[in-house]
């Protein structure tokens, strides 16, 4: 794909090609040839910006293979780690000046839903409807990154008049946090002294700024099974270990938990599967699950409980069971409050109709990028872009105003113009 004159058109077309976290397969590739294309020269992709061991919540490799089957594509660099769910993409432009080294982060994958094909979803009528039955932008980071590739080029187009170096992050697997972690482990933004990342949308009005999010939970996403034995459900109840008892009295005993009065607590069974058939003893159960605590601290008691709790079911009803650890995302250490009301300032004074604050109370593991920028010293803000939505984040019929675009692309405009003092 060339670099489109216009956001919209980026945005859509990598709506048409929506692909779930770590299958970002033609998402990524098409990335890296735009940056080429753009004139970056210095570009990470691949194992080179993956710890392997924290690259939380990968599908099957046997669907990763059989995704990679489809990709048929012409390029002139390897793409084979990428098709192994190396997904994402690192640009780093050095402009020779002295000065701040500036980061942003911009996610790029999708839901792994199917999107609506009813005839009044605007993508339906505009032919921009995601071309995969397994996977939607519901959440807009289709615009996320095509804020990403447009801040890109401007950067590189206007290098000669800017100072120090800019670290353009293309994140995979944000959806269920399991992307961050991984690139931040292997380094990404430990010589960062400013950072930036925002999200569209988010409850906060058509054209308002909502400037130094706060409200960051940090959680943990867990996949459980449970083993029992089957036997006739009739002849021989007594033989078998019902895997379905054992979930269901730790889906009942997980729901006690939050009982904290140091700040929020969350926990929530979000999916519940077992057994095979009406007439046998289930001998396997699944839960999929996640924790929130306001803090490090509340989150770890909740974990530690939910293993108690799953350990205590499996030996009340002689199961087997594995706990895996499929996502998670920490909370924001420091609210840079100072920090903020600058830049805050500085919008305001620029035109753009900012308010200081926008609580996310959810999840989002940008924030291993921001606690990793601030316990080195630099500082990291993130925005909430306001946009009128047609459906909630994650609602098959979501979509969004799409002149937030050039409003996101232009906040991060003059950041950079600001910490150039130009």
């Amino acid at each position: 794909m060339n670099l489109k004159e216009n956001l919209v058109e980026s945005r859509r077309f990598y709506h048409r090609i929506a692909e779930p976290g770590w299958m970002e397969f033609k998402t990524t590739i098409n990335i890296i040839q735009t940056l080429k294309e753009i004139g970056v020269t210095d570009i990470k992709y691949g194992k080179e910006v993956h710890s392997s061991k924290d690259m939380l919540g990968m599908p099957p490799k046997e669907r990763l293979e059989e995704y990679a089957k489809t990709i048929n594509m012409d390029t002139d660099f390897d793409i084979s780690e990428i098709l192994q769910g190396y997904t994402g993409a690192v640009a780093t432009i050095d402009t020779g000046n002295d000065g701040p080294t500036i980061g942003f982060r911009f996610d790029i994958d999708a839901l792994g839903i199917e999107e609506s094909h009813d005839d009044d979803h605007r993508p339906v009528k505009e032919k921009f409807v995601s071309e995969n039955n397994f996977g939607m932008h519901a959440c807009g980071h289709d615009g996320h990154l095509s804020i990403g590739l447009f801040l890109t080029d401007w950067i590189e187009k206007n290098k000669d008049k800017l100072k120090g170096k800019y670290i353009l992050i293309f994140q995979p697997a944000e959806e269920g946090v399991r992307g961050a972690k991984s690139m931040t482990s292997v380094g990404v933004v430990d010589h960062v002294d400013y950072f930036f990342s925002s999200h569209l949308g988010l409850g906060v009005e058509d054209g308002k700024i909502g400037v130094g999010t706060t409200g960051f939970l940090a959680t943990t996403k867990f996949d459980v099974s449970f083993k029992g034995v089957s036997a006739h459900a009739g002849a021989a109840p007594e033989k078998g270990k019902n895997a379905n008892l054992g979930a269901a009295s730790a889906i009942l005993n997980l729901h006690t938990l939050p009982q904290i009065s140091d700040g929020m607590a969350r926990i929530n069974v979000g999916v519940m599967k077992g057994g095979t058939v009406r007439n046998a003893i289930s001998d396997n159960a699944m839960l999929m699950l996640e924790t929130r605590g306001e803090t490090e601290d509340i989150r770890e008691i909740l974990d530690t409980r939910t293993r108690q709790v799953i350990h205590g079911a499996a030996l009340q009803y002689d199961l087997e069971y594995e706990i895996k650890e499929v996502g998670s995302a920490p909370a924001l250490k420091k609210t840079d409050e100072e920090f903020y009301t600058e830049i805050n300032s500085l919008l305001s004074g620029k035109g753009f109709n900012t308010f200081r604050g926008g609580i996310l109370e959810g999840s989002e593991d940008v924030v291993y990028f921001m606690n990793r920028v601030q316990d080195n010293g630099g500082k990291a803000i993130h925005f909430i872009f306001g946009t009128k939505l047609a459906a909630g984040h994650h609602n098959n019929k979501f979509d969004f105003n799409e002149s937030c675009l050039e409003t996101g692309l232009n906040v991060f405009k003059e950041c950079i113009k600001y910490l150039n003092k130009i």
